[in-house]
């Protein structure tokens, strides 16, 4: 995927809002593994997807804040787990300041890594979960 500027993932629209929710694989953003040693599954979520549900509920928080109120506990959870995130994964490439106003696009190309596999085998994983779950058998 090639980063660029997008007017994709609007915060404040229905569209946007669509967009942000198919960030996540049809399941959810929990995978679910057979624990071989006690023979339960336990519940995981997979990094990728909690930082992506996290800058969601930012962006549902960020649009029904009222002056005055204080952010949601799981807010604060989200802001915290992200900066943890950006200072073990940081990108330290230099940008150029365009402007102070944050409009300013990079000024070079980024290019991510494929995650189309994590996605896929979450899917996956949540089908073979149900399956599981309904039969209450093995994996």
């Amino acid at each position: 995927m090639r980063i660029t500027a997008s007017a994709h993932y609007q915060f404040d629209t229905a569209e946007g809002a669509e967009e942000y929710g198919k960030l996540l694989p049809p399941g959810g953003y929990m995978v679910h593994v057979l624990d071989k040693d006690t023979g339960s599954v336990q519940p995981y979520t997979v990094t990728l997807f909690h930082q992506m549900k996290c800058l969601d509920i930012l962006r549902q928080e960020y649009l029904a804040l009222e002056p005055g109120n204080t952010p949601s506990p799981v807010t604060h959870h989200c802001l915290n787990y992200l900066r943890q995130s950006i200072l073990c994964r940081p990108n330290i490439r230099l940008e150029s300041v365009k402007n102070t106003v944050g409009t300013a696009i990079r000024d070079y190309e980024s290019v991510c890594m494929d995650w189309t596999k994590v996605y896929e085998e979450a899917e996956r994983n949540y089908g073979v979960f149900l399956d599981w779950n309904e039969t209450r058998g093995d994996i």
